[in-house]
């Protein structure tokens, strides 16, 4: 009998094939944040060379630099703030001439404001769109278009959110772009997946990180959430170490346009 790997066309590849990022080079908004910081080690760890995009002076960049270093990684740090769309093209502009070649893109970077809708500010209103949204799309298309120009095959992750689905209370700025963020991948999929480019979303629940601190540090709300989920916890920033392998691979060939909700369960109860 033929083995699994023998049939069809070709060879398929094993399952550690899959799933490598071998000689795959990550691009990172957001890389040195909660989430963003474990998923661009884990493509690290998975094989790739993590392409970062960071503010300057982060204060959690060693952070990023030891997690790539421990991986027997490459890192590459390019300078932006990601909330200036003329800059971050810039910034593009320079990751390209100094003849990096994208495989893979995490699209990482956000930021939220907690206000009642009628007291939002236009400075919040702005701050909010402008990072969650313009910024990922900037990413994204700056991405894409390279991948079109070198005719390659590629992989851009967007990370929206469960709020892309259950919108929360004083947090309508947030919800609006990361329903946007839904909308923008599934958008961006129907044109680039017959080029063999996989755009695809992750949608984190309540994780533990320094943006839900507010949150983790109530006792009573701890107890509203973990009652919410049935996984009955906080999610934590290593709990997404799976999707992006996945998302990043060829394991995900196939899969265009969807998202992956990494929530314990909360908006399936």
């Amino acid at each position: 009998m033929a083995s699994a790997n023998q049939m069809g066309e070709g060879t398929l590849p094993s399952v550690s094939e899959l799933f490598s990022l071998q000689g795959k080079t990550a691009i990172c908004t957001g890389g040195t944040g909660g989430l963003g910081l474990s998923m661009a080690i884990a493509l690290a760890e998975a094989g790739a060379d993590i392409v970062s995009i960071q503010m300057k002076d982060d204060p959690r960049a060693s952070l990023l630099e030891e997690g790539v270093q421990t991986c027997g990684r490459k890192l590459s740090v390019f300078e932006a703030d990601v909330a200036d769309s003329a800059g971050l093209r810039a910034c593009f502009a320079r990751i390209w001439a100094s003849g990096i070649v994208p495989d893979i893109l995490l699209n990482c970077a956000g930021i939220n404001r907690r206000s009642k809708v009628e007291d939002f500010t236009d400075e919040d209103i702005d701050a909010v769109f402008q990072i969650n949204l313009k910024a990922s799309f900037v990413a994204a298309q700056e991405v894409g278009r390279k991948l079109l120009e070198l005719k390659r095959p590629g992989k851009i992750i967007n990370i929206a959110s469960i709020i892309s689905f259950i919108a929360n209370i004083n947090i309508a700025a947030y919800a609006c772009t990361k329903g946007g963020v839904l909308q923008m991948t599934k958008a961006m999929s129907n044109e680039w997946a017959s080029k063999g480019i996989n755009v695809n979303c992750i949608c984190p629940g309540y994780i533990k990180t320094a943006m839900t601190k507010v949150y983790t540090d109530d006792p009573e709300y701890t107890r509203y959430i973990i009652g919410r989920t049935p996984a009955e916890r906080w999610g934590l920033p290593e709990d997404f170490r799976g999707a992006i392998i996945f998302l990043a691979s060829k394991a995900s060939d196939f899969v265009c346009g969807t998202s992956i909700v990494v929530d314990g369960g909360l908006i399936a109860k």
